[in-house]
């Protein structure tokens, strides 16, 4: 990876049509990412791969693309994300019905953090090979009569010379127990390939997710499709997935590795999470059709809110914060 010695990072600030954006460069290698104010959205990384920098991940292009939200690319998913079973969830005995968040989404589906502003709380510019952007959120009880809880939210995206990390935190501020889970959607693509057809897709799941007809998943263990090994496919060429893995096996350092590489070389990326499930989602046409794959870290599964075997993971106690950590590494 092709590196400036004693560079500065920068940041600058930038535009989508009249969002304001912040643009982060890594003095080390050059690496930028540029995020949207607006739902803290991650609108483009660039970074060295095989000798050129290139986009590795597809987001919005413009503002009437980012106010379509075809894709949700790259949002943050919050404080649910994926779908909600007939629209609703019950929590300690009372039922919310969640209504769309806009009519440009096609369903009620994650959440509505990506759809507000968010505070800019700074940058960490001092190392030229480390550099980050910082953003914040509040929720508060009576903003919202179907989610009547109150939290404070913050994300950091950190570039390095090696890749993208992330780490989203919220906290309970209010006075009672809250459901809460954190999800992401990013779209990443590999430069020099126009698709990912002829891509690898490893994934160390096992147990796939099954789901109805509203891609909600079935209740209790008939939910859980156990499998041996990982998910693999040598290339992802007639390959399509809207579908989620669970029970990840982590790498012997506690981290989970999804990898998305070239088979000959063996460069390409690594999507990592400390925890959760990952969605696996080949729909989408950014910037055309199969050119950027949906690998989506998340806390738990799609209707956590409404599955007793995931309290455990959504439940959050006056007080209690949660950080969820993933990213992307680049191979190379």
């Amino acid at each position: 990876m092709s590196r400036t010695e004693g560079a500065l990072n920068t940041l600058t600030e930038g535009s989508l049509g009249s969002l304001p954006t912040k643009i982060l460069q890594l003095g080390a290698t050059g690496a930028t990412i540029e995020v949207a104010v607006k739902g803290a959205t991650l609108l483009s990384w660039r970074a060295p791969f095989k000798g050129v920098h290139g986009d590795l991940v597809a987001g919005f292009v413009s503002e009437e693309d980012f106010d379509s939200q075809a894709g949700m690319r790259n949002g943050l998913l919050f404080p649910f994300a994926n779908r909600l079973r007939n629209n609703e969830y019950t929590w300690d005995g009372v039922t919310y019905a969640v209504p769309k968040q806009t009519e440009a989404d096609p369903e009620v589906i994650h959440g509505f953090v990506r759809l507000n502003d968010w505070v800019f709380e700074g940058a960490e510019l001092d190392n030229p090979e480390q550099a980050a952007l910082t953003f914040s959120y509040e929720i508060r009880e009576g903003q919202y009569d179907w989610y009547p809880f109150s939290l404070d939210v913050a994300v950091r995206f950190e570039l390095t010379t090696s890749g993208l990390n992330v780490s989203f935190s919220y906290r309970n501020v209010g006075d009672v127990d809250l459901p809460a889970g954190f999800g992401w959607h990013p779209y990443f693509r590999l430069p020099g390939h126009e698709t990912f057809n002829d891509l690898e897709l490893k994934v160390p799941g096992r147990a796939r997710i099954a789901m109805d007809e509203h891609l909600v998943p079935l209740a209790g263990d008939a939910a859980y499709l156990e499998r041996e090994d990982d998910l693999v496919h040598a290339t992802m060429e007639g390959v399509d997935y809207d579908d989620a893995w669970d029970r990840l096996v982590a790498d012997e350092d506690g981290i989970i590795r999804t990898t998305l590489l070239e088979p000959d070389t063996r460069k390409g990326l690594e999507i990592w999470q400390d925890r959760g499930t990952v969605l696996i989602y080949t729909g989408g046409s950014f910037p055309a059709p199969r050119g950027s794959i949906a690998i989506e870290p998340v806390e738990s599964t799609t209707d956590a809110f409404n599955r007793p075997d995931r309290e455990h993971e959504v439940r959050l106690l006056p007080s209690q914060e949660r950080v969820f950590r993933f990213g992307a590494t680049i191979v190379d």
